[in-house]
């Protein structure tokens, strides 16, 4: 059984350094200030101190990993929420505006010939 526990907190090649990140917090019920967790809670995910930190700045950033003013973390669901969208958002450009290219250039094309 240990050895069991010991693999589900591992980072998988699956599962990228954000989501350990997250799953930690969300494990730890970690969804509000009330239930922020201290930073002895994430040094039991299994990255390299420099990838760890690195990780948490970019979900702070995004406001996905919250930080309390005395030094808790927790997991905002409306921050997730916001980067998911952005993703999506900047992805679906990169899919539409070749289409739009492409529509426009038959378009001119035709016209012309």
């Amino acid at each position: 059984m240990a050895n069991k526990d010991m693999k589900s907190k591992r980072v998988s090649g699956r599962q990228t350094a954000g989501q350990a990140v997250m799953n930690t917090l969300k494990k730890a019920g970690a969804y509000d200030e009330e239930t922020a967790v201290g930073y002895d809670v994430l040094k039991n995910v299994k990255l390299t101190t420099p990838v760890l930190a690195y990780t948490i700045a970019n979900l702070m950033e995004e406001k996905v990993v919250i930080r309390t003013e005395d030094e808790r973390y927790y997991f905002s669901q409306d921050g997730w929420n916001r980067l998911e969208r952005k993703v999506l958002g900047s992805y679906s450009m990169l899919f539409i505006i070749p289409l739009v290219a492409a529509a426009l250039f038959f378009l001119i094309r035709r016209l012309i010939g």
